[in-house]
């Protein structure tokens, strides 16, 4: 697990894990988070009490992710796999996870208002503004942009995010992510996030970027893109939680 020194804080537990130290085997070793990929459901529960008790959590919330744009407000009587793709919650001893294999987690850390955010950003939510609702349902719920810190997690880097011109169709005129490297189209799924934030009203200096390739670093990390070449798509999703105390 690693964090984001732009959101640590005494009154806020969180952590990007990585794929290693859980129970379960095969393409899922180790640590997979997701009970929607295949893997045996109790060994998923067993690596979700893993993370609980890392983040000193009462219980976890994770969520049943559609790649849309939905934002929902939980606490301790939320139960888990909403399909929606952010939450957000002012409860404390919550945590609530993103799961993710080369898809964005961003997690948010309001600190003067005392409410946390957490947001699966893969390019088809990212494009359909997931990012900028969750942060409107922050401040619904008493928060403020300008005191909102994120850090966007281990993803795939542009490096290795090649697509086609097809792809830059979807995402309506924001064309500021796209470069073309070695005669192909590639998109900075990382810096289109950061720039979503900053249209949400963020400061610069609160915006972390976690500089982790999960398709070049698959020794720590679940990549979705390297299994869909070797392993038929099949591998298990990390997972990203924050957790107010």
């Amino acid at each position: 697990m690693i964090k984001s020194s732009k959101i640590a804080d005494p009154s806020v537990n969180h952590g990007f894990f990585g794929r290693k130290y859980g129970k379960s085997v095969g393409f899922y070793d180790s640590l997979n988070c997701s009970r929607f990929v295949g893997d045996n459901p109790e060994v998923v529960l067993q690596n979700l009490k893993i993370v609980q008790n890392e983040m000193r959590a009462r219980n976890l919330i994770t969520m049943n992710q559609v790649h849309g744009n939905a934002c929902a407000v939980v606490d301790d009587q939320t139960s888990s796999d909403m399909q929606i793709d952010a939450m957000v919650t002012k409860t404390p001893d919550v945590a609530i996870g993103v799961l993710t294999a080369d898809c964005a987690p961003i997690l948010l850390w309001d600190k003067v208002n005392r409410l946390i955010g957490a947001v699966h950003a893969g390019w088809r939510g990212a494009a359909s503004g997931v990012i900028q609702s969750t942060i409107q349902q922050m401040v619904q719920i008493g928060g403020d942009p300008k005191h909102i810190l994120a850090a966007i997690g281990p993803c795939i880097s542009m490096e290795n995010y090649e697509v086609d011109d097809e792809f830059k169709n979807n995402f309506n005129g924001k064309g500021d992510c796209f470069r073309i490297i070695n005669f192909k189209m590639h998109f900075d799924l990382p810096l289109y996030c950061r720039n979503r934030l900053l249209e949400s009203g963020l400061d610069e200096d609160n915006i972390d970027v976690v500089e982790i390739d999960t398709y070049v670093d698959r020794e720590n990390y679940f990549s979705y893109r390297f299994a869909n070449k070797n392993t038929r798509g099949i591998c298990g999703r990390q997972i990203s939680v924050i957790c107010l105390r």
